[in-house]
């Protein structure tokens, strides 16, 4: 029961986690940029994208596993990835659409879906020991 208890509160605090991140990277990918911003490296730009779906990937792929671990299916964590892909492109077609200072660039969905399936790897990885 206490096993129960535990992952149960892990689950409610990644589920907090998951939503606070999602939040927070809508926010930064909306936030306008600066006309006269300058990157030191073109790729710079790519590896945020990448980090930032890593560890959006984590949570929520982890926050599915801990829900109902005897019923945890390969179905429910593709659904997960494919949610946060699919994040990812709606994401970059709303800067296009809805903001000045940004715009949709394949490339960014290229970095997020490599961020995604770095999350997955993580995510398999540390499985074994939760």
């Amino acid at each position: 029961m206490m096993g129960n208890t535990k992952n149960l509160s892990g689950r409610n605090s990644l589920l907090i986690a998951g939503i606070s991140y999602t939040i927070f990277i809508t926010f930064l990918f909306f936030t306008p940029v600066p006309e006269d911003a300058f990157l030191p490296f073109p790729w710079l730009d790519k590896l945020g994208h990448t980090l930032i779906h890593w560890i959006l990937a984590a949570i929520w792929l982890t926050y599915v596993y801990l829900g109902d671990q005897s019923h945890f299916s390969s179905k429910m964590l593709l659904l997960a990835l494919v949610s946060c892909f699919f994040y990812g492109i709606v994401v970059e077609a709303f800067q296009q659409w809805f903001t000045e200072t940004r715009t949709f660039d394949i490339l960014d969905i290229v970095a997020n879906a490599s961020g995604d399936l770095l999350g997955l790897l993580t995510f398999k990885l540390v499985r074994k020991k939760i």
